[in-house]
Formats: C-alpha cells, structure tokens, sequence
C-alpha cells in the first residue's frame, strides 16, 4: 500500500509522521520511505547523507536509475529512497516529459512486490511533485498542525486531491486528518472541533501531542517509539499504523 504524506503548509509534521509510522510498520513489515522533498529532511531524520555520486529521487523520478538501485538501509529496518537539492531541479526536468503526472507511479511499480508499505514524504507545496505522489498513492494522510492558520490551506489541498481523483487516480482514498502539535489549550480544542465540524466524512485520527522529544528523535535519526518511548507520543502514530497494516 502507497501512503502520501501531503500538506503544502511546512512545519506540520510531515516528516516527523512519516518517519513515526515507517518505524512502527517496520517493527512487522517491510517498509519504504520515499523522501520527495529536495529539502532532505526524511532523509537527515533517518540518520542518512546524500553522497554526491550515490543515487537519489532525483536519479528515479528522471528516469537516471531504478528505484531499488537507489534504496538505503537504516538500522530500524526501513528503507529508504533519499532526497536532496537535487530533486527540485529534477522537478524543473520533469515538467518536460509527456505524463509527467504519472512519474513517480511508473518509477515505483516495479518495486511494490518487494515492500508491504510504502510512505511518500512529500514536499510543502502543490507543485508537481505533490501531485505525483497522490497520482501513485492508494491513499493520502494530511498532517494538520493545531492552529488556526493551519486550516487555511487544507481546503485547496482537499481541492487538490478531488481533482487527481478525477483526473489521474480514482482510486485515491483520503485515509484521513492527524491534528499534530497539540497542546491543553483552547487553540487546540477549537482547532479540534472547527476540523471535525469542516470534515464531516473525513475521518480525524486522535491528535499528536506538542512535545521536543519528536525534535530531538530527528536529530538523533531514530522514530519516536525508539528515542522517547513514551506512549502518549507513540499512541497515535500506533493507531495509524495498525490501521495501515490492516488494510
């Protein structure tokens, strides 16, 4: 199963989900995160720098080498399909191609026998990478930070989704919103309450709490359940995974 990771608003938690569930999936399968964001930060996060001769996303999604040719191991069991600056250049490339939509799609069938799951950490933008990745994605979870400027871009992101169900991949499933950042504050609360209010046949998973622990397990290059092992951090990226894994 293909899992996009999308919002366009930064600082929401992308990356840090993306590395909470691959972590845990991989605990019982085998799990490919796909970094799609030229900023790297999935790949920092997994403990992995980009050699200037060793293949990345930008090598895959412009057709230079093969996705397994360029997946690395981490010592969680996840593999991974790094990113670096390179990959916005490879985004420029791309708008060149006849089906540039469908890319990343063709890029990753041939290995999809070989991973249970696989997790696409997108970019914060809209742009055609995004777009590709929801374009091969089964379904999308949007991480939404708990503040009300948060909110301001989810509807042209659900906008965009329905659109690509339309046009690229009806099968598109919206696998749900995970509040992140949360705090004991009415800002949360109403945060909380306004998305299940908007999002009515949306499902929203329960909130991740606002703690360091997750920045500091990035700089560490180790997922949550391993650096912190604290449930109350670890639960609701639990709740994702067991969904996921049920499918």
């Amino acid at each position: 199963m293909i899992i996009a990771l999308a919002n366009q608003k930064g600082g929401v938690a992308k990356t840090t989900s993306t590395i909470s569930l691959g972590g845990l999936l991989a605990l019982k399968d085998t799990v490919l995160a796909v970094d799609l964001d030229p900023q790297g930060n999935l790949t920092t996060g997994l403990g992995v720098e980009v050699a200037d001769d060793q293949i990345s996303c930008y090598d895959v999604i412009t057709e230079k080498a093969e996705v397994i040719d360029g997946v690395v191991s981490t010592k969680f069991g996840l593999s991974l399909l790094p990113a670096d600056i390179n990959l916005a250049k490879g985004e420029t490339e791309m708008l060149m191609k006849v089906g540039n939509f469908s890319i990343l799609k063709e890029r990753l069938t041939p290995v999809l026998k070989q991973f249970h799951h696989i997790l696409i950490d997108c970019p914060p933008s809209l742009g055609l990478l995004t777009v590709n990745a929801l374009a091969a994605a089964d379904a999308v979870l949007i991480p939404v930070q708990c503040q009300f400027f948060a909110l301001k871009g989810l509807a042209a992101l659900l906008e965009t989704v329905a659109s690509v169900q339309k046009r690229l991949n009806p099968q598109l499933q919206i696998l749900g919103v995970l509040p992140t950042m949360a705090e004991n504050t009415v800002m949360t609360q109403d945060v909380l309450a306004s998305l299940n209010k908007r999002l009515q046949n949306i499902r929203i998973f329960e909130p991740v709490p606002k703690s360091i622990k997750f920045s500091e397990s990035n700089l560490a290059g180790e997922p949550i359940h391993i650096y912190a092992k604290d449930p109350k951090l670890v639960q609701p990226y639990q709740i994702i995974a067991n969904l996921i894994a049920a499918i």
